[in-house]
């Protein structure tokens, strides 16, 4: 039978493959909350789906999260309850880098700002000061219920020559609707406002944060990416310990110069999946 003869192969595309995703050796994967997984009480589109792919695929998820006025138990709980499988183990929080802090080597007596349950956990690492006239440094973190008074007596800690150790610098908190809510680092701003002192910081983008994340979960941080909306906290933290990171969303503003740049930047949660091939 004749015919007319095949076409040569292509030889600009014979023998090529397809080019690997650029997170497909990526084995530990962190998802950063208040913004990129969650806003408020509302899961972003297909985080859910995310999170199971990535585990489906063999890799392990944690949450890193600036959250400062709950405990992790209460974050995986809040993660369960929208819909994300979680436990407490893979929840990362400031105040778990707090008891690797130097600061705290020597127990000195704290005032906590912030709410009773991370007010708990901190009388477990290190006393807590009967009065601001007594205490050795302000540990700082959110509390919706702070007054007036409260702030005061943080500032009297402060003119006393103490130091001021923030659980995070978040000038604010993403909530549902687009709306924004004041975030520690606006509490501290104010305090460093009156009193001239400058907070230590212990969570995002501290490297001891990422450090404390990575060490959890065995994880390298050549393997292992940070996913999250803000550049000087998600993205500088991730850079400050080699590894990879990728911004969601709109370029947050940059305190830094310059800004750092992440390894990949999506416009929403959704669109990390292909980054892995999922």
């Amino acid at each position: 039978m004749t015919g007319e003869p095949s076409p040569p192969p292509n030889t600009a595309t014979a023998g090529a493959t397809a080019p690997s995703p650029p997170l497909a050796d990526v084995d530990t994967v962190y998802l950063d909350l208040d913004g990129c997984v969650w806003f408020g009480d509302r899961l972003a589109d297909d985080a859910t789906a995310l999170v199971d792919g990535l585990r489906t695929s063999g890799r392990r998820v944690g949450f890193l999260t600036n959250t400062s006025n709950a405990a992790p138990d209460q974050v995986a709980a809040k993660l369960r309850r929208l819909g994300i499988a979680a436990t407490v183990d893979d929840v990362i929080m400031p105040i778990e880098a707090l008891a690797a802090h130097p600061w705290l080597r020597a127990r000195p007596r704290v005032w906590f700002l912030g709410p009773p349950q991370l007010r708990r956990a901190v009388a477990e690492l290190t006393p807590i000061a009967a009065t601001p006239d007594e205490a050795e440094l302000l540990v700082l973190g959110r509390d919706p219920s702070m007054t007036y008074g409260d702030l005061a007596d943080a500032l009297q800690v402060l003119t006393r020559g103490a130091r001021m150790l923030a659980l995070n610098v978040d000038p604010r908190l993403p909530v549902e609707g687009g709306r924004m809510l004041p975030g520690t680092g606006a509490i501290a701003a104010a305090l460093t406002h009156a009193s001239g002192v400058v907070p230590e910081v212990v969570g995002k983008p501290a490297a001891v944060f990422f450090e404390t994340a990575l060490r959890r979960f065995g994880a390298s941080a050549g393997r292992a990416v940070i996913v999250g909306d803000t550049l000087d906290a998600d993205i500088a933290g991730g850079l400050s310990v080699g590894m990879r990171t990728v911004l969601v969303g709109a370029a947050s503003p940059s305190a830094r110069d310059p800004a750092p740049v992440p390894h990949h930047h999506v416009r929403v949660l959704a669109d990390v999946g292909g980054l892995f091939g999922l």
